[in-house]
């Protein structure tokens, strides 16, 4: 049995490319989605509603614990996996970050904030830790300097689907090795490390650190940030100098 758990446009390229799979019958998928999914397509499409289009059952995750053949793949799953609940080790998370910098939530904002220039995303086997599991693959990507938060997420969701599609093969029949993670090099970030509508921007700094803590926090539908009561939509840094478009089309310099 096949599960793909989580959420977006990342999580469908995944199930697609099991549906397409001659040796595998749709018996024997299914998805687990995220509990904000409602079943309905917003600025992403829904796990749900691809799923029930493909005659997919959503399963509970408490339903697959005694699952002996199962692969479980998390492409953004919103739940913490306990191992011990499982039959089966084949656990695989597919994490936003290039572990183990940036384990656990606000993964994309963190990056750009804080002017990472690469980034990718990290296939590694679940363990009872929150993303710390032993690292089987990366796939690295350069952090434009003028991406968005949404450009980004865009980019990692497509990152995240390919290296899927890339490692499918060798997850299944356990043809991959793995490394442990340096803890010396990790850091963590909890839910409820920042509240991005509450989020002001510091410009007694540099331009760069200025213009990455705007662009952070650009990411419709969710939140633009906001500088001198506007909304700002983009903002471009070229050669050192901030260049910030608003709710009105307006440029302001910096």
């Amino acid at each position: 049995m096949y599960c793909i758990a989580g959420k977006n446009q990342c999580s469908i390229n995944a199930l697609q490319y099991l549906l397409n799979r001659i040796d595998i019958s749709n018996k024997e998928i299914v998805v687990c989605a995220n509990a904000d999914d409602e079943g309905n397509d917003t600025w992403q499409p829904s796990l749900i509603k691809f799923a029930r289009d493909n005659n997919i059952i959503n399963s509970n995750i408490e339903d697959l614990y005694s699952l002996k053949n199962l692969y479980f793949f998390s492409l953004e799953f919103d739940k913490i996996i306990q191992t011990k609940n499982f039959k089966t080790k084949n656990l695989f998370n597919f994490h936003f970050s290039l572990l183990p910098k940036y384990r656990g939530c606000h993964t994309n904002y963190l990056q750009i904030k804080k002017g990472e220039k690469k980034t990718g995303v990290t296939c590694h086997l679940i363990d009872n830790g929150i993303d710390s599991g032993d690292i089987i693959n990366q796939s690295i990507f350069d952090l434009n300097i003028n991406d968005s938060a949404k450009d980004n997420y865009i980019k990692l969701m497509n990152c995240a689907s390919d290296l899927f599609i890339y490692l499918f093969d060798s997850l299944i029949n356990s043809n991959y090795t793995t490394s442990k993670q340096d803890e010396n090099l990790a850091t963590y970030y909890n839910r409820s490390y920042i509240d991005y509508k509450k989020e002001v921007i510091n410009f007694d700094q540099e331009n760069e650190k200025i213009h990455n803590e705007i662009r952070a926090l650009i990411f419709p539908p969710y939140q633009y940030p906001i500088v001198d009561g506007k909304k700002i939509l983009k903002s471009m840094l070229i050669n050192n100098e901030i260049i910030l478009l608003d709710e009105n089309k307006n440029e302001k310099k910096y």
